[in-house]
């Protein structure tokens, strides 16, 4: 499976830098809580876009992103859970689920919804899974532009 990935450029020059888990030990998401290895992707780059898009402050000034693709066998996938109703409006259950399934190392990557964008999906990859392989990446580092009509206050 082909995933996208858009991170600050300053910390993803480099694969090894752009897939080490390594913002998660600094800041929480949906899908788990601070101090967890983690590498959030999407199915689609319009979908990583926004995921990247949602975490930025309105200014006049966008800092440098890189676009990056990674192609994880299906086999190390997880598909997508079964989550009650609703899901999107508990984040501790979510950070939770995702802290579990991290710890337990399962599999390398697992879908997850987006709470974006109903129908996307979004991949985590557990970089500290023993199977996971930085050859992987297929593709990057890209430099990508967010749309200056995206960012204006």
């Amino acid at each position: 499976m082909r995933l996208h990935r858009i991170a600050l450029a300053k910390h993803s020059a480099t694969a090894a830098a752009a897939f080490d888990g390594q913002g998660g030990l600094h800041g929480l998401g949906r899908w788990h809580v601070r101090g967890k290895l983690v590498v959030y992707t999407a199915d689609h780059t319009a979908l990583a876009m926004a995921e990247a898009l949602v975490h930025l402050q309105r200014s006049n000034s966008i800092e440098a992103f890189n676009h990056w693709e990674i192609e994880v066998p299906d086999a190390l996938i997880l598909s997508t859970p079964a989550l009650p109703p609703e899901w999107k409006n508990d984040v501790p259950f979510t950070q939770a689920f995702g802290d579990a399934w991290l710890s337990a190392r399962k599999s390398v990557a697992h879908f997850v919804p987006s709470a974006l964008v109903p129908n996307d999906l979004n991949c985590l990859i557990n970089p500290a899974h023993p199977q996971f392989d930085i050859r992987w990446v297929v593709a990057g580092p890209n430099p990508f532009y967010f749309d200056p009509r995206l960012t204006r206050p």
